[in-house]
């Protein structure tokens, strides 16, 4: 694991890099997760052609530092994101957004666009409101989350991974090491998500494809949300769509042979 030290925050953002050459792709995971529990089967899968692989933790998930003064914005979050793009040379890069990281890829192909030759976004949130989750740590205040909320999560989350429940194995792998005080920030950053941004996106001149779950896919207006927008909205404005089969918002955890073969087509 790679380490990037940021001076205007006196923190280090962690990552892995594949050695080979090729393309770039840039992973950006969901809330909370570490990239490598996102996308290391992806990228080492099978089906997937060769290419240069930069798997980034966020500031206060997985295994970058966590610092307090940082204001884990989405703006904030691409800017640090970029800050390591530019010091490995990653211009005009594929950036692979899932969930929350699709929300950090559009802020940085808005504000950097130089380094964003092609945009993938997993359901990522483009307008305001967030998911299940959000809703869930904002039902408390920053204090109350931290002290009291964020703890009893981590201890039941602990007793499903223990029981076997996979979706309790795959949050407990992840939350054991985020940032309380980041999460809810994050959260509160979704939550928050201007909705200049879905029109920001369709603006942007490289090329787009949203990817939704089968499941999430939204058939009518009211099954509209603020991480799966119109797709008939996206096609107007020219981005691609692509669905993974028999998928939820989980996508790669899902189905990774069906995120793998779309992401194969769409990032070379």
């Amino acid at each position: 694991m790679k380490s990037f030290y940021l001076e205007n925050h006196d923190a280090f953002m962690r990552y892995l890099e594949t050695p080979q050459d090729g393309p770039a792709i840039i992973y950006l995971p969901a809330i909370s997760f570490s990239a490598a529990a996102s996308f290391f089967d992806v990228v080492t899968h099978a089906d997937m052609p060769r290419h240069r692989a930069l798997l980034i933790d966020y500031l206060g998930s997985g295994a970058s530092d966590h610092p307090d003064r940082f204001d884990y914005s989405l703006a904030g979050h691409a800017a640090c994101i970029a800050a390591l793009m530019d010091a490995a040379g990653c211009r005009g890069a594929t950036i692979m957004g899932h969930s929350m990281g699709g929300s950090v890829a559009i802020q940085l192909a808005i504000t950097r666009p130089d380094l964003v030759g092609n945009l993938i976004v997993g359901e990522g949130n483009v307008t305001s409101g967030g998911g299940g989750l959000v809703r869930q740590i904002l039902a408390h205040d920053e204090a109350e989350f931290i002290e009291s909320a964020f703890p009893k999560m981590q201890s039941k989350i602990f007793t499903s991974a223990r029981d076997g429940e996979a979706i309790g194995i795959r949050r407990n792998n992840v939350w054991q090491n985020a940032s309380a005080l980041g999460l809810y920030r994050n959260a509160r950053a979704l939550s928050g998500v201007q909705d200049s941004m879905l029109d920001d996106f369709l603006a942007l001149p490289m090329k787009r494809t949203f990817v939704y779950g089968e499941k999430t896919f939204p058939t009518t207006l009211d099954t509209v949300g603020p991480d799966t927008p119109s797709p008939d909205l996206l096609r107007e404005k020219d981005v691609g769509i692509a669905i993974i089969p028999g998928a939820g918002h989980g996508q790669m955890f899902d189905n990774l042979n069906g995120f793998v073969d779309i992401l194969a087509k769409v990032a070379f």
